[in-house]
């Protein structure tokens, strides 16, 4: 199904999990690795993420890996690497597939309200975060982290390369915005930031990327908001 290994041990753990539980308790596969995914393997992703916006549905699902470990979570047996730690901000451990570590986290989203699950929006069989809901997360952790070298600019590549046409739907900034004021300006900081001498093909080399480096400058180039809907019977 997918062409990079570690892509396919990810597929392999993301096919072994409830996906039925996820779904019920709205727990969402999201982050760059779904991104990655979804549009043609373009960069190496290492970790899987899910996210969960909804209070209940977050102690409900750390209740199941109180009561079962984290293999409450699957539907097949699977080797955790470390013990599963929980705080008020998610669930976190490492899981073994091919004698690889992955790192598995669910995160309490508590920024924005995500949408619910979406027939259309499934990756091996688990739910995945809306359209609109993969754009606002890269929005969000942009802003969090554009000025991190050690991240390697990866959520500003992965909105150049979900978004072909460079323009980010209204809906998803507005979503964003209404959580951080600064999404517009730090995604314009993260886009100078890139300019730098050398600092593109770092971050490709480090990404595992073959796209051709002018290519994506040119995505990156393009990033910008949509312009806002006009209103029906407006001039």
């Amino acid at each position: 199904m997918f062409e990079r290994p570690h892509h396919r041990r990810i597929a392999a753990l993301l096919s072994a999990l409830d996906a039925e539980l996820l779904r019920t308790h709205h727990c969402l596969f999201g982050g760059g690795t779904l991104i990655a995914l979804l549009h043609g393997e373009y960069r190496e992703s290492r970790d899987v993420d899910f996210l969960v916006s909804d209070l209940t549905c977050y102690r409900a699902l750390r209740g199941v890996v109180t009561q079962q470990g984290i293999g409450g979570l699957f539907r097949t047996p699977v080797a955790a690497l470390r013990e599963v730690r929980m705080d008020q901000y998610g669930i976190r451990t490492l899981i073994e597939v091919e004698a690889v570590p992955i790192k598995f986290e669910i995160v309490l989203e508590a920024r924005i309200a995500l949408d619910g699950p979406m027939p259309s929006a499934a990756v091996c069989g688990v739910s995945a975060l809306s359209p609109v809901d993969q754009v606002a997360e890269k929005l969000l952790a942009n802003a969090d982290r554009w000025a991190d070298d050690a991240v390697d600019a990866r959520d500003l590549i992965d909105l150049a390369m979900m978004l072909p046409d460079g323009r980010i739907p209204r809906a998803a900034l507005d979503k964003a915005s209404g959580a951080y004021s600064s999404i517009e300006a730090d995604l314009d900081k993260a886009k100078a930031h890139i300019e730098r001498p050398g600092r593109l093909a770092r971050c490709m080399t480090h990404l595992q990327m073959t796209l051709p480096p002018a290519l994506l400058l040119d995505r990156i180039r393009r990033l910008r908001p949509a312009p806002p809907s006009r209103r029906r019977g407006a001039p």
